[in-house]
């Protein structure tokens, strides 16, 4: 339980990684961002273990604390194409409850560049990264938000879409102040 080390292996490279069992998955999924390249939404890290053995893909709402992580844990990472990203829990098939999942996800992941940034947020290569991570992220959520709003139905739907667009609101705004606060100039090793 707690902070692991953990290798990663993408591609030819391997990547000694800090995950906190404690913490959600989008905070590992970020780690993962700044050491690989490949956004949240497109990683599919396998090698995690149960009881029963192997257990699948790490979910964007996964429980840490039940993947079996122990320190030298070998897990290897594969880039998604474009739409076939994996999709959190489903708790039930409903509208509502599939995009409050996304909903809660975005939340965790920009939760999780904010706790980055206060940890880091000096590094300019990381500053930059999570720039354009914060600015991926505000077009998701410009894309969830639209599917917040084509939710329709009796009372119940419409109270559950006025508090996911309070969400979704709550969310944006942070997610602007996030791209105000690490707007910087391209690190030098890089062009912009």
């Amino acid at each position: 339980p707690g902070m692991q080390e953990v290798l990663l292996n993408f591609g030819s490279s391997t990547f000694r990684l800090h995950l906190d069992t404690d913490q959600p998955a989008a905070l590992f999924n970020t780690q993962v961002y700044l050491a690989t390249g490949v956004h949240p939404k497109r990683q599919k890290v396998i090698g995690f273990k149960g009881p029963g053995g192997p257990i699948a893909p790490l979910l964007p709402d996964g429980d840490l604390s039940k993947l079996g992580i122990h320190d030298g844990m070998k897990l290897s990472l594969t880039m998604l194409p474009v739409g076939q990203e994996i999709e959190p829990t489903q708790a039930s098939p409903h509208p509502v409850d599939r995009i409050g999942k996304k909903v809660m996800v975005l939340g965790q992941r920009v939760d999780a560049i904010e706790r980055i940034v206060s940890f880091h947020g000096d590094v300019p290569e990381v500053v930059h990264k999570l720039h354009k991570l914060a600015l991926y992220l505000g077009e998701d959520g410009m894309k969830l938000m639209l599917s917040v709003d084509e939710l329709n139905g009796d009372e119940n739907i419409r109270t559950a879409r006025k508090g996911l667009v309070t969400s979704m609101n709550h969310i944006l705004d942070r997610l602007e102040k996030l791209k105000t606060e690490l707007k910087a100039p391209a690190p030098q090793n890089e062009s912009a």
